[in-house]
Formats: structure tokens, sequence, C-alpha cells
């Protein structure tokens, strides 16, 4: 008698993998501790009823199910590397601190215009269960997925063809209990890489390889492709920091993967951001409102406010994921002229703030923040608003797109109620 698959929690990517067993003929038993699946416990008794375990993204190394299921010997798989099983084409991972999504947009877009069938999916919000059921689902078809950190804990099975990882940052700390252990994670991807996959890196990675004495020799170390960076029209999102490191890594990528180049120009001049990624979203008067909610770490926030020109009010502000707070304050301070903060790391933002900042204005509500800091820019010649929280969205939101698209809802707002009558 064949054994079940236990497939952990009932959200996007484990409905896509139930999804995807069932297509296979596979019996599968959804466990969510919500209710929401075919049980809500997990114990030592149901091991022998299983032959491989599935986690979702959420399931940390501590949580008692997942000791259960990795002390069973029997396989324990995330959902990327379970539909990974049955994908028949090539693999291109992504992975980083931040810009993971962008240039995972980026690589399958060029690779659709140079013919090849792809798919974007993983992290970036589409599973790859879906992917392997789609009719992209070919021998000489790419997946190009965005894996996280989560994701990467649990990838054996996964083969990359190419791996790129863009950066290495404080981010996480709230699931890993030191920076080491975060990379750690990350650096398991390694481990996936076929024998004559292609593997690029950013220099802060490189870095980190040689204090973790990771060992591995098949890297490059990106640099700036001139050539092709001169190419880049001038309004293309890949012309200013920090998507401009990012377009060096996929140009390097694209070189060793001996691709077209005019590809990678038509793809790099024509994507446009994802939402919530540091872009204009109104304009009222000559203050600009920019929303960057998807900057849910220290490292994606100080590069947004590198990015655009002072003055700026800044709304910064949520949950907390771990890492050093005051550090962090000590970094962004000098680089605003206002700080407008919300949320659970409010009062302790705020307190790090004064020693380099003047101007510091705390709410407890999202909206009450969007309002104050509107009120303040429009007192300042070409001010922009900026949000780029730099924390996790879980204490008001359920995501950071959920905060991105009411930050968007209350600057229209905003908006339409200063239009002369």
């Amino acid at each position: 008698m064949s054994k079940h698959y236990a497939i952990f929690g009932a959200g996007l990517s484990a409905q896509a993998a139930c999804r995807l067993a069932r297509a296979k003929g596979l019996s599968v038993v959804l466990i969510d501790e919500a209710g929401e699946g075919d049980q809500a416990t997990f114990e030592a008794s149901d091991l022998e009823r299983f032959g491989c375990f599935v986690f979702s993204p959420g399931f940390a190394a501590e949580h008692p199910w997942r000791i259960l299921a990795e002390a069973s010997g029997s396989p324990c798989l995330s959902e990327i590397a379970f539909a990974a099983r049955y994908w028949d084409g090539k693999v291109i991972g992504v992975t980083g601190t931040n810009g993971k999504s962008t240039l995972t947009a980026l690589i399958d877009k060029a690779l659709s215009i140079s013919g090849h069938v792809s798919v974007a999916a993983g992290n970036i919000g589409y599973p790859f269960s879906d992917a392997v059921l789609s009719e992209a689902n070919q021998s000489d078809a790419y997946a190009v997925l965005e894996i996280s950190s989560f994701q990467a804990e649990l990838a054996d099975g996964l083969l990359l063809d190419g791996f790129l990882w863009t950066n290495f940052a404080e981010d996480h700390l709230d699931r890993y209990d030191s920076m080491s252990r975060y990379f750690r994670a990350k650096a398991r991807l390694f481990n996936c890489l076929k024998r004559d996959g292609l593997c690029v890196i950013g220099s802060q990675v490189a870095h980190w390889m040689a204090s973790q004495r990771k060992a591995f020799d098949g890297y490059t170390i990106a640099c700036e492709v001139a050539d092709l960076a001169h190419q880049l029209d001038a309004d293309s999102v890949f012309q200013q920091f920090p998507y401009s490191e990012n377009f060096s890594l996929a140009a390097e990528l694209w070189r060793l993967m001996d691709q077209p180049s005019g590809a990678l120009i038509e793809a790099a001049n024509s994507l446009a951001l994802l939402p919530h990624r540091l872009k204009v979203v109104a304009e009222c008067g000559s203050v600009r409102f920019w929303n960057d909610s998807k900057a849910t770490n220290f490292h994606a926030t100080l590069a947004a406010l590198r990015s655009i020109d002072r003055p700026i009010v800044w709304i910064g502000g949520g949950r907390v994921k771990g890492g050093d707070v005051e550090a962090f304050a000590q970094q962004a301070g000098p680089q605003v002229d206002m700080a407008v903060l919300y949320g659970e790391v409010a009062e302790r933002l705020a307190k790090a703030l004064k020693g380099s900042l003047g101007s510091v204005h705390v709410y407890e509500c999202f909206d009450h923040a969007i309002a104050a800091a509107a009120e303040l820019a429009a007192k300042i010649p070409h001010a922009n608003v900026l949000l780029s929280p730099g924390f996790a969205s879980y204490d008001q939101f359920d995501s950071f797109d959920a905060r991105g698209k009411s930050f968007n809802d209350s600057v229209l707002s905003l908006k339409n109620a200063r239009k002369p009558s």
C-alpha cells in the first residue's frame, strides 16, 4: 500500500502542491493548524502513514511538526523542491535579500523575447506547482524561480541550471537567530546547482562566503557590464540605483548563458517595476508620493533613501523582524528631512532617530501617518513623501501588498480632496 503525501499549511503554495500531487495520482493529506485542511494536528503516531512531507514556507525549522517529519528520515521538501520533480525543462534560481523579484521578472521576460518558453514562478507569487501543471512545462522551456531563504531550507532535489544571488543583508532575524544562520539557509542553493550549472553572485555575497568559509569554485562575481549598460534607455528602471547594480548581475548571467544581448536590453527597457516597489504613485502640487511598501528590511529602505532626491518626508514602521533597529536608525536619520513613523516599532524607532533627526512624528495608525506626512510635505517645496517602511507589514496588514494598496488609496483620497471644486 502506497503511503500518503503530507502537505503542511493551507496557503497559496500548499494548495498548489495539493493540485499537483493529485494530478500526478498521489494520495494527499493537507494538514493545517487553523483547521482548513484534512486534519489540524500532526503527531509521532502519524509518521508511518506518510512517505513524503511538503512544507509551506511559514514552517520554520523549530516548528514541532517539521522536527517530527525531519527526524522520520522520509523526504522533507519545500513546495518548490516538490514541484521540481515534475518539471521537464531548465530551471534558473534567483535569490537575495533584495532585488530578486525584479531580476526574476527581467530574466523571464528576456528569455521570452529570445523566443524561449519561459515562466516566472516561486516566491514571486506564482507557485511552481501551478507552473508545472501549465502548458509551459516543456523540455526546452525555462522556469525562472524566485527563491526565498524559507524555501531554500528544504530544497533537496531541486536542480538548477543557473543560479543568481543578488545580495545579502540583515533580514528575517525573527526566524534566524544570527546572520550566519540566515546566510546558510540561502547557501543551501549552491548544493542544487548542476555540475555544469552557471552561478553569478553579488560582491556582498562573495564577502559573506569568505567570512563563512563557504567553499564553492564555480561562481562568477558580477561587475558592471558597461557595453550593455550603455544601451539602456534613459528612462529604463535599470538606470537608477539599486536596479543598476542588479542589472549587472543579470547581464553577467545572460553572457554566461550565451543569449542574445539585444533581448536583455529590450526586456530591461520595457520592464515595469512590480507593484509597491519604489514608484511614484501621485503628485500633488510640487509633492511626489513614492510607494515602496515592498521594502520590508533595512537594506531595501536605505537603498530607497539613497535613490531619490531630498527633501524626503519618510514614512517608516511596522513589525520588527529582528536586527539592529538602532543601527538602522543611525543610517537612515541623516538621509531624511522628516520621519513619520507608525506601527509596533514606531516608539522604539523614534527614540533611536532623535539623536540624528530633529523632526520625528509618531502615529499608531498607518492612515494617520500618511495624512501627517502629506501635511508636512506640503510646506516644503518639491518634497518627496516616501513610504519605505523597513519592517514587516503584519502589525496592521496581512502583506506588504495590502499595505501598498492602502497607501495608494489614501494618497488618491488626499489628492482628490485638495482638488479645487
